[in-house]
């Protein structure tokens, strides 16, 4: 009676797993059964990019290594951010991830109001200076119009000791951008005849001002400007350019100007 027991048993397990299994064939192919979800990935469709400077949607897209298709979730700001900032034009960058499928990229440039030739590294390369804080920069996506109204510069060029080009703020940039904005607005043809600007009289022991700003014209001329009251400084420039000295200005050498009633002509 035993054995018939076990037997019975035994039947009855087999029975119960053949059923168990038909079940699952039959729920499967009548789809009550699902793998276990995936959540999709946010794929990335858009970018947004605003800046207030030169640099283009498409540079920015190969620097970053980003394209429509990459997965949104997957992608490191922080990394990035800190690339973009590492470039010397980028003040500062704010990106952030709009799920489901947008990047926001907005970027804050250096604003150039001068230019220089400066060798680096044994090679001679175009620079920028920036008008907010003096920095000096790389120019990324600039054309060649977009600095022809910029006047050229000497400077006294500090670098940092770093393994990346990264040049010292110049202190006292608020001082040349009064200068450049008087020279644009009020005095056109002075503006137009300066071969480049001398800023390599800086006084330390004064604060941030030149001793003088020196401007180098297209004639040959140079004029020294006291970091003072340029508009009285400039007026006068122009009376001797244009009434005083317009017959002979091949013979002179450098104009020294003050806020005083007087100016020096040196002749050559």
């Amino acid at each position: 009676m035993g054995k018939w027991k076990t037997f019975l048993l035994v039947v009855l397990v087999l029975f119960g797993v053949a059923l168990v299994g038909a079940g699952v064939v039959f729920c499967k192919k009548s789809n009550m059964i699902h793998p276990p979800s995936i959540p999709p990935a946010n794929e990335l469709k858009r970018i947004i990019f605003k800046t207030n400077g030169k640099i283009t949607a498409p540079w920015l897209a190969h620097e970053l290594h980003i394209g429509k298709g990459t997965d949104l979730f997957s992608l490191d700001i922080s990394s990035m951010r800190e690339r973009l900032e590492a470039i010397s034009q980028i003040r500062n960058v704010f990106i952030e991830k709009r799920y489901p499928d947008t990047l926001y990229i907005k970027t804050n440039e250096c604003v150039p109001i001068l230019k220089l030739l400066a060798n680096v590294g044994g090679e001679k390369k175009l620079l920028l200076v920036d008008g907010e804080d003096g920095r000096i920069f790389l120019p990324i996506c600039y054309g060649r119009e977009d600095i022809l109204d910029l006047l050229p510069v000497n400077l006294i060029l500090r670098a940092k000791k770093t393994n990346r080009l990264q040049f010292l703020s110049q202190v006292g940039i608020s001082t040349v951008r009064e200068f450049i904005t008087i020279l644009k607005g009020e005095f056109p043809d002075i503006f137009q005849s300066i071969k480049f600007l001398d800023l390599r009289n800086y006084d330390h022991r004064a604060g941030a001002v030149w001793s003088t700003i020196e401007l180098h014209l297209k004639n040959e001329i140079a004029v020294a400007l006291k970091p003072q009251n340029f508009h009285l400084q400039l007026m006068k420039l122009d009376f001797l350019m244009n009434e005083k000295c317009k017959h002979n200005l091949h013979r002179i050498k450098k104009i020294t100007i003050s806020s005083d009633d007087d100016a020096i002509l040196e002749y050559k």
